[in-house]
């Protein structure tokens, strides 16, 4: 899970206060947040490119030209903070660089000085392969990356502190609880393996779920422009998790 951008005061949780009006000074110098918000979401950017009829040898390029671009113009400069969070505006963004795309004969060149993203898109692949032909809709798809993303960068965090911790060994055991409920005998299978009580590894679990629940929270908060959003965010994030699952 990534630092605060330089300059920023330190939460409680101990995330650097990131938000939106950060992100926006940090645009100015090709700042970390910038840096970190591109590397940590470019996959639902890659996602709607591809979903929106871009071939997958031409989707990556295009991904980099999409960052390259919004860096080199200074989109985030004129970005109305009204707009609400950095989902948002990153994929409102996407579609208007996808429609200007088939606009033009040619690609847009990489300039120096961009962020220059290592892509591995076969995930990205497998996903869009698991979705039905004749209803692939770019936006949504979009969305449920982005929601994938924040789980997956919790989860990191979460790992490093855990390891940090020297709790690593017991992480690995219990993250899937994270996302998926115990069945039977979970409990008492990690329990003979660590010899402690069933009642010891709930508590664990507990807390485990509690701390990643106030990183996805830190997660959100970094992308919006007031925290007054971050509810709703949240709620946001959650009905495409609970879509995906269901």
């Amino acid at each position: 899970m990534p630092e605060g951008a330089s300059g920023g005061d330190a939460a409680p949780d101990g995330f650097g206060s990131t938000e939106w009006s950060m992100v926006l000074e940090a645009s100015s110098d090709g700042g970390r947040a910038l840096d970190r918000l591109c590397r940590a979401y470019w996959r639902p950017v890659y996602v709607f490119i591809r979903a929106s009829g871009v071939p997958r040898d031409e989707a990556e390029d295009a991904t980099q030209d999409f960052f390259t671009d919004m860096l080199e113009r200074e989109w985030l400069k004129l970005a109305d903070r009204e707009r609400g969070s950095f989902r948002a505006f990153l994929r409102g963004s996407v579609n208007f660089f996808v429609c200007n795309r088939r606009r033009r004969a040619s690609a847009l060149k990489r300039g120096g000085g961009g962020i220059v993203l290592s892509l591995d898109t076969d995930e990205c692949e497998r996903e869009l392969a698991s979705q039905p032909a004749d209803s692939v809709d770019p936006a949504l798809l979009y969305e449920q990356s982005w929601a994938d993303c924040v789980i997956e960068a919790a989860v990191a965090r979460l790992a490093s502190e855990q390891a940090h911790a020297g709790k690593a060994r017991v992480f690995e055991r219990l993250r899937g609880f994270l996302t998926d409920a115990p069945t039977a005998g979970d409990y008492e299978k990690i329990a003979s393996e660590f010899t402690v009580t069933t009642g010891q590894v709930a508590v664990w679990v507990h807390r485990l779920t509690r701390r990643f629940a106030e990183i996805i929270r830190a997660e959100i908060t970094q992308t919006v422009a007031d925290r007054r959003e971050v509810e709703a965010e949240l709620r946001h994030l959650l009905h495409l998790v609970a879509r995906k699952t269901g």
